[in-house]
This record gives C-alpha cells, sequence and structure tokens, in this order.
C-alpha cells in the first residue's frame, strides 16, 4: 500500500461555539483522507467480507448500534450485580 494512502489532513473543529474558543478541550479533530484510499479500503473490504467476523457481543463498528447501546448493557450489568 502507497504511504500517502495514510497521510491526511487534519482539521480542528470546535465542539461548543458558545464555549471558549481558547480552550483545547472544546476542540476535537477530523482527519481528511485522499479518495483514492477510501476507494482502495472499499474494495479490499468487498474482497474480504466474508472472510471478516464480528462477534455478536461486539457493540463498536457496527450498524445500527452506538454508545447508547454500550452505556444501557453496562448500565444493567452494573444494576444485575448490584441487586444480587
Amino acid at each position: 500500500m502507497p504511504t500517502d494512502f495514510g497521510n491526511g489532513i487534519s482539521i480542528p473543529l470546535i465542539k461548543d461555539k458558545t464555549g471558549n474558543i481558547n480552550n483545547m478541550d472544546n476542540y476535537r479533530a477530523i482527519t481528511l483522507l485522499p479518495v483514492i484510499s477510501k476507494l482502495f479500503e472499499m474494495v479490499i473490504l468487498s474482497i474480504s467480507n466474508n472472510l471478516l467476523f464480528i462477534d455478536s457481543l461486539q457493540i463498536g463498528f457496527k450498524d445500527k448500534v452506538g454508545c447508547v447501546d454500550a452505556i444501557f448493557t453496562l448500565k444493567s450489568t452494573i444494576n444485575c450485580f448490584a441487586d444480587r
């Protein structure tokens, strides 16, 4: 894979526009990558998709599952052990 595929431009985005713009904690970064690297990634994924396996207990990087689901699972587990 060419090394340029991993090169990107990081752009700082402000989290809270009404907050302190001089505070570093008020920013998050996104990285813009070359389109060709994303195309390469999609081709490799389509070729090897049948070889990849995601555990049913995994929450991250799955369609229609997010942080809210993870928090609910964690709270439910804690409550279950706390009640016992």
